[in-house]
């Protein structure tokens, strides 16, 4: 009977059975018996008879034509029909071999064969109304799927599938018959002879098309075994360096579908890597996925390397017949495999950031994966520290932004908001390096983005001036550095930022609330944006009517401002208007002019006409409109000293940096130089000086009148008299007098008039050197003797009369400076500047309540000031109700400085309560002058003093020589003009050259500094650069120089370096100027843009100027020949510095040169140099020591650099630690100092900063020790190291017991616990591996490490107590570690068959003495330790317990009352 009919009647006698259901099964039809007629099937293909009678009785029916085989069972029925047909023959097997024989007898018929791999159709009819109806497999498979059959079916079919495949055609109907036959081999439940399957596909591979190598290559996964996976591998990665490039992707994808033992698919993973550079840029996200899938840890860092070496350089290098789509999509594809991976393995993103902390050189693929990982959940703040550290360790500059955006610009925009994220994380800092990368970023967004993006960045930057509020009037703040981005923009991108001139435009509503530097920016960015373009340029044309929008607000709000009353408008006014004109009268703007060339007298008018609607001005309607602003300034200001100051500067600063039209330049020359010599210069004609309240005398002449001439009358400048008048015409409020000179605009006008003579083709200086020698009018030495008994108003005249004259004489030498044939008048202008000043400081130690006239004007509005001033005098009201200053003094002063505050026409730069003397540096030559006179230290002045700023080109004055004796030398410096001159020098390079490592300012001494640097900020930093550069060769010869005077006081006090010749004024002067060349030099060589490919060129010629000091051959001398002499030479000096300060600066020097050539014989040196500062006694000239916070930081900073450097650093570390501070410790109980004997400078009072910087460089020279190697040396030298570590971490650790300092304590917890985090990590591993060859050694390294995690346990117990916030902070994460270093050492004891060695006990809490404590939150603190922990001893015990080993075969049972527990 048939096996389905008799199932049937089983389930019918089942049904019948059930009495509950007999009427159900009544109505039931009756089952019919299953009939196979061929008669019922028409066209049955024609073949063997046997064969097609087997197949239809089975229920398969083969048929001819286009008509599908039919199937009229299932597809397991079949099988199981057929295998018992063939089983049950009375000639099995050979009936088997009979079936196969036939089957390929009816496969000769190619059409019969490809039908019989093509899927397989139910047949329709009664008998199968209860089989599925979807299309059922092939024939081939149905017969491969039967056990018995398969292995000799397979055999005809695969010498089928090698003949189709050496065809290498396809069939005429298109059939692609190779993978049709393989796709019926694929996903087998089982195949019988695996290993010839493999073995015939593998030989077809050496022999076939590459087609057909394609389609079996994607076939394997599918038909190998596991057994045979190995093989495959190993073939198909042996194909990858012989086989095209075509067949690469498709081996990968294979590669990674096979299943590998973990050291085969690691060795293949490092095969297939290594063919990253050479495989097709399509195949590299494929090879990417691959070698990323399944990785693990152990292997993770090599793969990271060979990936960062070469993925830049894939895209980089030129793709011929390759477009950039394509590129695009490899570029999108392998960097969504990058973050796919790391996603899916958190070990691959902890490697990859980790392998990225520890390189000193970053590439755009490692950019990419901080932006990548930015992204990734629980990431942002790790990514964001390691982007900060890298930028400031210059690894990470601005030209990789650059680069990894130009490379990469196709993906970063999917990472558009984490990009916005890392650059507003870096725009919000103070550190003006990190700033300037957070600009950077924002800069190349905009420039590579779309236009959907560049609004989003211009919008973040609005923003960030929007909402700035009270921080906007910093220098560095977002609101600024925002703004110069724009600036930058609109320069490089004018085409694209315009489109968004209605966001820009609304910068208008928010200058209000800016300091005014911040609204000359935005006023020049106006500017820009609305007359930006020529008229020949047709791109920018088509786009004026974007900026006609931005015309017509600008020059509405000019006009307001300059119609206004008020000062602070006014000036707002002025800033835009001076950039209207530099833009408007920009030659290559304006181009060629019709006629003559000169502008027409009808453009004088005192209107400003608007521009037509479509934003395009002529070349004449430019000019015109730039000389009518400058007509309807004039008439607006001038009834305002300062506001015609403030334009007068600006105008002199456009035409220094920016070029005007030589007509313009005419005009302005003309109306400048006629009103300066008939406003200020008069001769003793027309000004009698004897009749003033005040004695007034001419002083400071240069050019005498000769003895034949006596008529001709002496030419002067007229300053006392000009501010006699002024004080009176204030007194009187004489308003019909406003119009008449001021002196507020002296310096500023003399500016402005050297400017346009420099930028004038037709004048030149000599027209004006007349006025270097002139005399100065001012009052007479002998009003210092009556000074005191003098009215207030008189005061302030004398007062204003010097600050008048060290500002022109500033002035005078910024103008003739660079004029050799001058130099003389020029050096001696210097020395009248230091005489000046002293009598100005002499005045004013007297008359504290002087307020300076202003001296620089781009100060902040005074609306922001007022609203300052009101906070702060709620502030101050409040401290004195706290107990502040009481009295009626306080309160005039008080009540001074908010009417000051209030007051518009005041000068508000000097607002602000100047700091007391003793916070300003001790090299700022401005309070070392009262001293110098012998006032006392005391507030000089109730404001800050400003004085008018050297330019740079005033410090050519540095070439002339250093005279060291009395005698008055016409063209050598002196001593005091040479600290005045390189103490400018070193502020200008602070500001202006910015390092990886910026200096910290004391936060009360954050003021604006705006009115120090506005001239040095016209400057680029490169240019400032370069000029410093210059001044080298100058700066070492007065090196040489100083350093030649005091090796001569050291030869003459018999090799002392404290003698009191070390402590006379001129030594002292010659010793600040010695400090701050060394200062300035070691600003230069730091400068961040020395790491980028721009600077490497001005960094050879720094070296090569040091280095000439020293060799002849400096021109031809390669970079490492250059850097090792300049150090040679810099280092040479170290014999004749006599102050700490200078030692500091030395040696900060020499690590500067040194990091441009890291090389360890330098090091060596370098750290020798440091060490005989720290052992040399450091005195001042009471013979005291130094001290002071400033002194202690120095010190730790040179015991940082001492112990950083150099060989055998756990050797000095040693020395320190056991020496020179258990020297300090042992001497704190006698009498006497508490000096160390080794290290002089290690004292009580510096105590704690060796220990802090001991502690330090203990924690980075742990994180360098290697992993051990393969050889037992390794081992045995890794091992010691840690043993060495330990020790020392005992020794710093039991300080505390002598000295309970909180600053000790919280670095014995910091850093304690990095130092036990690293053994965790790195020398455990190594115990693990070594344990059974040193067990006497290891137990000797914990016991070792168990005194520290003790004495830990009592600091964290002592923080407890004590109740202190910062040291609680810390006690979490150091109970975490020394848990985990427990558990750690209990788990390799247990690995070691140790584990009886440990056991727990009950934590006795202690202080830092050691002593119990008792008490009933300790007790119950002790019993949820002891859970994690183990017990400690008593002093009296622990001696005795050290003794116990944690090795189980040296161990005895322990009895009651010795089971403690070792505690880790």
């Amino acid at each position: 009977m048939n096996r389905s009919n008799a199932m049937r009647k089983r389930a019918t006698m089942m049904l019948n059975s059930d009495d509950e259901d007999d009427d159900t099964l009544g109505a039931l039809p009756p089952p019919k018996a299953k009939k196979r007629k061929e008669d019922d099937i028409d066209n049955l293909a024609s073949g063997p008879a046997d064969f097609i009678k087997t197949l239809t009785e089975a229920g398969f029916y083969p048929r001819t034509g286009s008509l599908p085989n039919l199937l009229s069972v299932q597809q397991f029925e079949f099988q199981q029909s057929l295998r018992e047909h063939l089983m049950t023959s009375v000639h099995y097997p050979r009936s088997i071999e009979f079936f196969v024989s036939e089957c390929d007898t009816f496969f000769n018929n190619r059409d019969n064969f490809i039908k019989a791999l093509h899927l397989t159709e139910n047949s329709v009819g009664e008998e199968t109304n209860n089989a599925i109806t979807l299309p059922q497999d092939s024939l081939v498979r149905l017969l491969l799927q039967i056990d018995e059959i398969q292995a000799k079916l397979m055999a005809t079919i695969l010498k089928r599938f090698t003949k189709a495949a050496k065809e290498e055609r396809p069939l005429a109907t298109g059939v692609n018959l190779p993978s049709l036959i393989l796709s019926q081999i694929a996903w087998l439940n089982r195949i019988v002879d695996p290993v010839h399957v493999v073995d015939t596909l593998l030989d077809l591979l050496n022999s076939s098309s590459s087609t057909i190598r394609k389609e079996i290559i994607s076939c394997l996964p599918s038909v190998v075994g596991d057994k045979e996976n190995i093989r495959v591998a190993f073939v198909l990665c042996g194909m990858l360096d012989e086989t095209n490039n075509s067949l690469t992707a498709a081996i990968l994808d294979v590669l990674g579908d096979l299943s590998l033992p973990v050291d085969e698919a690691a060795e293949i993973r490092q095969k297939v890597v290594k063919r990253l550079p050479s495989v097709p840029l399509e195949t590299v996200p494929v090879l990417l996925t691959f070698v990323f899938k399944r990785i693990k840890p152990d292997e993770t860092t090599s793969i990271i390397k060979e990936v960062g070496l070469h993925f830049d350089k894939i895209f980089k290098k030129r793709h011929e017949r390759v477009s950039k789509e394509t590129i695009n999509d490899c570029i999108s594809l392998s960097t969504e495999s990058i973050q796919n991976s790391m996603i899916g393995s958190k070990s691959l993103a902890d490697t990859w950031l980790k392998e990225i902390q520890s390189k000193t050189e970053l590439t755009c693929i490692d950019m990419l994966v901080l932006v990548i990982q930015h992204k990734l959940s629980g990431r942002r703040p790790e990514v964001e520290l390691t982007i900060r550290k890298k930028i400031r360790s210059e690894t990470l500059t601005t030209e990789l932004v650059k680069e990894t955006f130009k490379l990469y610009d196709c993906v970063l925009k999917n990472y558009f908001e984490q990009l916005c994220a890392i650059a507003d994380n870096l725009i919000l800092t103070t550190d003006p390096l990190l700033a300037l990368h957070g600009s950077a970023l924002f800069q190349e967004m905009f420039v590579h983005f779309d236009e959907f993006y560049q609004q989003e960045v211009v919008q973040a930057l609005i923003q960030y001036v929007s909402c700035a509020g009270h921080k906007s009037s910093s220098n560095n703040s977002p609101a600024t550095n925002a703004l110069i981005v724009l600036q930058e923009l609109a320069d490089t991108n004018w085409n694209h930022l315009v489109r968004f001139s209605a966001f820009i435009v609304s910068l208008l509503e928010y200058i209000e609330y800016m300091a005014l530097p911040q609204v000359k920016r935005v006023m020049e960015l106006l500017a820009k944006m609305a007359y930006g373009f020529s008229m020949t340029d047709e791109t920018k044309v088509r786009l004026a009517s974007f900026s006609a929008s931005i015309q017509s607000e600008l020059l509405m709000i000019i006009k307001k401002q300059l119609a206004g009353k008020q000062v602070e408008y006014q000036r707002m006014g002025i800033l835009g208007s001076v950039a209207l004109i530099h833009v408007l009268a920009n030659p290559e703007l304006v181009g060629e002019l019709d006629g003559d060339g000169q502008l027409s007298q009808s453009s004088s008018s005192l209107t400003i006409t608007d521009s037509s609607r479509s934003g395009i001005l002529k070349s004449d309607q430019r000019l015109s409109q730039a000389k009518a602003i400058i007509d309807i300034v004039n008439a607006s200001t001038k009834h305002v000293p300062e506001v015609t100051a403030l334009f007068m500067d600006e105008m002199a600063s456009t035409s220094l940096v920016h070029d005007i039209h030589p007509s313009l330049h005419s005009y302005l020359y003309d109306g400048v130089s006629e009103k300066f010599q008939e406003h200020f210069v008069v001769d003793e004609t027309e000004q009698q000086i004897d009749n003033f309240q005040i004695p007034l005398s001419l002083q400071y002449g240069l050019d005498a009148v000769e003895e034949d001439t006596p008529s001709v009358a002496m030419v002067f400048l007229n300053i006392a008299p000009m501010a006699i008048k002024e004080q009176n015409r204030k007194d009187k409020r004489d308003r019909e007098s406003a119009n008449q000179p001021s002196l507020t605009t002296l310096m500023s006008h003399f500016r402005l008039l050297r400017n346009t003579i420099d930028s004038f083709e037709e004048a030149n200086l000599e027209d004006i050197d007349a006025l270097l020698g002139c005399a100065l009018c001012l009052p007479t030495d002998e009003v210092m003797d009556d000074f005191e008994r003098m009215s207030q108003t008189d005061k302030d005249i004398v007062c204003r009369c010097y600050f008048y004259g060290i500002n022109w004489c500033i002035e005078v030498i910024n103008t003739f400076a660079r004029s050799k044939p001058m130099r003389a008048k020029v050096i001696q202008r210097l020395r009248d500047v230091v005489d000046l000043k002293k009598k100005f400081y002499r005045a004013l130690a007297k008359n504290s309540s002087f307020m300076p006239p202003p001296s620089v004007f781009l100060g902040e509005p005074a609306r922001a000031l007022k609203e300052k001033g009101k906070t702060g005098a709620k502030k101050k009201g409040a401290a004195l109700k706290k107990g502040g200053t009481k009295g009626k003094g306080a309160s005039k002063v008080n009540n001074q400085n908010d009417t000051t505050l209030a007051t518009p026409n005041k000068s508000i730069l000097h607002s602000t309560p100047r700091e007391s003397v003793s916070e300003i540096s001790k090299f700022d030559f401005v309070p070392s002058q009262p001293g110098k006179v012998g006032e006392p230290d005391m507030v000089v002045s109730t404001y800050p003093i400003h004085f008018r700023e050297l330019d740079l080109s005033a410090f050519v004055l540095l070439s002339s020589t250093l005279e060291l004796t009395d005698n008055e030398a016409t063209n050598a410096l002196k001593p005091t003009d040479l600290e005045l001159l390189l103490g400018d020098l070193a502020d200008k390079l602070e500001h202006k050259l910015l390092t990886a490592a910026p200096k910290r300012r004391f936060p009360l001494k954050q003021e604006s500094e705006y009115d120090s640097f506005l001239m040095l900020d016209l400057y680029i930093p490169m240019e400032v650069a370069k000029r410093s550069v210059s001044l080298i060769r100058r700066l070492t010869t007065h090196l040489e120089a100083i350093s030649g005077y005091f090796q001569q006081l050291i030869e003459m006090s018999d090799g002392m370096l404290d003698g009191q010749e070390m402590f006379t004024e001129l030594a002292q002067r010659l010793g600040n100027s010695y400090t701050l060349i060394f200062r300035i030099l070691n600003r230069i060589f730091s400068w961040h843009e020395f790491q980028k490919s721009t600077g490497a060129p001005l960094l050879e010629d720094a070296l090569r100027f040091i280095a000439g000091r020293v060799r002849d051959d400096a021109k031809t001398a390669n970079l490492e020949e250059l850097q090792t002499s300049s150090f040679d030479y810099i280092e040479k000096f170290s014999s004749s510095i006599t102050s700490f300060a200078c030692a500091v600066e030395h040696v900060q020097l020499l690590v500067s040169l040194y990091n441009h050539h890291p090389d360890p014989e330098l090091s060596e040196r370098l750290a020798t140099v440091a060490e005989g500062y720290l052992k040399r006694s450091w005195s001042t000239a009471d013979g005291e020591s130094n001290k002071g916070s400033k002194f202690n930081r120095d010190i730790e900073n040179m015991i940082q650099i001492y112990l950083l450097h150099g060989s055998n650093v756990f050797g000095k570390l040693e020395d320190i630690i056991t020496n020179a501070m258990a020297e300090v410790i042992q001497s704190n109980g006698r009498e006497g100092g508490s000096e160390s004997e080794s290290f002089r400078t290690c004292n009580k009072a510096t105590f704690t900063f060796y220990f802090r910087a001991a502690f330090v460089a203990l924690v980075e020279n742990v994180k360098k020790i290697p992993g051990p190697g393969a050889s037992p040396r390794s081992v045995k030298e890794t091992f010691k190291t840690w043993e060495k570590v330990v020790y020392l971490l005992n020794q710093l650790v039991e300080t505390v017991k002598t000295n309970d300092k909180r600053s000790i304590l919280i670095s014995c917890l910091k850093q304690g616990r990095l130092v036990i985090e690293y053994f965790y990590k790195s020398a455990m591993p190594l115990l693990d591996k070594q344990f059974k060859n040193i067990k006497e050694e290891s137990q000797e390294l914990l016991k070792n490490l168990q005194k520290s995690t003790r004495t830990l346990q009592n600091v964290c117990n002592h923080a407890k107590i004590s109740s202190d916030q910062t040291l609680a902070a810390n006690i979490p994460a150091m109970t975490r570690i020394r848990e985990a270093i427990f558990y750690r050492v209990k788990h390799m004891l247990a690995a070691h068959g140790c584990a009886e060695a440990f056991w727990i006990g009950n934590l006795k809490n202690k202080n830092l003495k050691g002593q119990e404590i008792l008490s009933q939150g300790s007790n119950a603190e002790s019993d949820d330790q002891s859970r994690n922990a183990s017990s400690e001893e008593d002093d009296t015990e622990e001696e005795e317990d050290d003794d116990v080993t944690v090795m189980r075969e040296n161990i005895a049972e322990p009895s009651d009352s010795d089971s403690r527990s070792r505690e880790y």
